[in-house]
């Protein structure tokens, strides 16, 4: 029986690339018109909770992988970095370079639940409480950095490739989904609605983005002068 594009869509494999590509294409763009309207230590500010749950999604990456961890740097001048040895298990590079989605998605609910649990279903939702807007300005930082960087592509991308492929592969088996699924429960589907969540907030912020930055570049052109935030 030929595989029907629900099937393809709903494949786990499948699942886990397409949502790295969401997270590339949503979390560059964010970073582009970001970086556009905020300049020098603001847009640093800005950034920087998004810099300390990437780079230590890297760590936990690294404890999990039986990668040493050598150094974490937060704040240099290239924003930041995790210098470890080589991971002991296999696709521990995989893990270590893309771990920043998982790390980034898991505080954004977390936040979400904290500051506005109607955001999540949990109770009312107040758009004009100081609650939602520090959750807006934090979401937004750590979205905005969520996505593996050039040095992580390079390091982990084949790796990553791999594991979906290997993924992919072993959930076209009856017998192996249902073994897998018996060991796991319901963990994938939860981390996977857990990053699912946090794209649709990076979403968010990608277009708030860039119809703020389209508003000021028009206002500009037009010979309105703005202050830019320094």
């Amino acid at each position: 029986m030929e595989p029907t594009a629900g099937d393809i869509l709903t494949n786990p494999g499948v699942q886990l690339g397409t949502m790295l590509v969401a997270a590339l294409v949503l979390s560059y763009a964010a970073t582009f018109w970001l970086s556009r309207i905020f300049h020098g230590k603001t847009y640093r500010y800005l950034i920087a909770p998004g810099v300390i749950v990437h780079e230590y999604s890297h760590a936990l990456g690294c404890v999990l992988t039986g990668a040493r961890v050598r150094e974490i740097r937060v704040f240099d001048a290239r924003g930041g970095e995790v210098i470890h040895e080589e991971p002991r298990l296999a696709f521990g590079s995989a893990i270590i370079s893309m771990a920043p989605i998982i790390g980034a998605s898991i505080a954004v609910y977390l936040l979400a639940r904290l500051l506005v649990p109607g955001f999540v279903g949990f109770g009312d939702l107040n758009l004009s409480s100081w609650q939602f807007l520090l959750f807006a300005y934090l979401s937004a930082s750590i979205t905005a950095a969520m996505a593996p960087s050039r040095q992580d592509l390079k390091v982990g991308a084949a790796s990553f490739v791999m594991l979906c492929l290997v993924i992919g592969l072993l959930s076209l088996s009856e017998g192996v989904s249902a073994y897998v699924g018996f060991l796991a429960g319901d963990g994938f589907e939860r981390i996977l609605g857990l990053v699912q969540f946090s794209l649709v907030v990076l979403a968010a912020v990608t277009l708030s983005a860039g119809v703020a930055y389209l508003i000021l570049h028009r206002t500009t052109r037009q010979g309105t002068q703005y202050d830019r935030f320094e």
